[in-house]
């Protein structure tokens, strides 16, 4: 568990020193910003209560969705405007097929993802209960193997210029997304020795998963993206009873110039970098609350497509709790394009 007042005057000393200059992260509308994690199918099921166990239960609807956290982001930054890609590993297995239909439905590109032969896709069951408006989420992975920075070093050619922003979902492959993140900064690197004007790419990565814990401080993944996106669940894990406690205290273990985001579900969000301190927004709940799922990969897209577009830190947490809410009171993302029309 982390120290909170030991965090806290870590903050205030980093911040009163200016420990560096905050990361650009704006890029131009004509960018991709690479969305890398997991697609699956979602198969959701609505009841009006939640099912009691051995007993057989009617469902109010069901329906089939794409999903994976990675996957639903990338949907969101397409319906907001922005220029969107998907990259994974795919099953060669029937619902490839609804997969591929539904991203280009969405204008979400997926031309390097990997299909790989002779594995199954992933699915998750979602019972949502109408009562309780609670979601339970049921995951299978047989054997759909994980990206490895192999796979992305042959699939990914940043000399096209055309990636400016590229967003990983925390997953199994930490080691491997450790190392994809170190080849996207050693790229930098090499491009700012040749090229003084040089717009290096930016990179942010979403701690969401509990197991994902051990493994940040395993391979130093702290230290890697210039945004890190901590989910509620995370921070709790760790001891963190609010979102400004929780920014305050994995702060520091930050690079210099990265900036952390962290949301609180029903209470809003929280952020800080070096310019700004610490600034929050309050949560914009929907009128009836239809469909929670795929909320915080809103949120994070939202986030990605505001800072992208040269907006504050502050507008852009605003922003998401905004758009978030906006999902919430809907099926689905469709409904969300109509945010690209009233902002910027």
């Amino acid at each position: 568990m982390i120290n909170y007042n030991s965090s806290r005057e870590k903050l205030a000393v980093s911040l009163n020193v200016c420990r560096g200059m905050e990361a650009s992260l704006e890029i131009s509308a004509e960018q991709r910003v690479l969305f890398v994690g997991l697609v699956c199918v979602d198969l959701f099921q609505v009841l009006r209560t939640y099912p009691t166990e051995d007993q057989g239960h009617r469902c109010t609807d069901s329906y089939w969705q794409r999903g994976g956290n990675a996957s639903n982001s990338a949907t969101v930054f397409s319906m907001l405007g922005g220029n969107a890609e998907f990259f994974g590993t795919l099953s060669n297995d029937r619902e490839l097929s609804f997969i591929e239909n539904d991203f280009k439905e969405c204008d979400v590109k997926f031309d390097h993802s990997l299909v790989i032969p002779g594995t199954s896709c992933p699915i998750s069951v979602v019972i949502i209960s109408q009562e309780s408006r609670s979601r339970t989420v049921l995951h299978t992975n047989k054997n759909l193997p994980e990206l490895t920075v192999d796979h992305f070093k042959q699939q990914i050619d940043f000399n096209s210029l055309q990636y400016g922003w590229i967003h990983f979902e925390g997953r199994d492959n930490a080691f491997e997304i450790g190392n994809m993140i170190k080849h996207i900064l050693h790229y930098n690197e090499m491009m700012k020795k040749k090229e003084a004007n040089f717009k290096p790419i930016i990179v942010s990565l979403e701690a969401e998963k509990l197991r994902l814990r051990p493994e940040m401080d395993k391979h130093s993944l702290w230290q890697l993206p210039d945004l890190l996106f901590i989910s509620k669940d995370f921070a709790q894990n760790d001891g963190f009873e609010s979102m400004t406690d929780a920014v305050a205290g994995y702060f520091p273990k930050l690079k210099e110039e990265a900036t952390l985001v962290c949301a609180w579900g029903e209470q809003g969000a929280a952020a800080v970098s070096s310019k700004t301190g610490v600034v929050v927004s309050p949560a914009f709940p929907p009128g009836s609350v239809v469909d929670t799922c795929g909320a915080g990969d809103t949120f994070n897209a939202a986030v990605i497509f505001a800072l992208s577009r040269k907006q504050s830190l502050s507008y852009a947490i605003s922003y998401a709790c905004k758009v978030a809410g906006l999902k919430c009171g809907m099926q689905g993302y469709s409904g969300l394009k109509q945010m690209a029309l009233n902002h910027f």
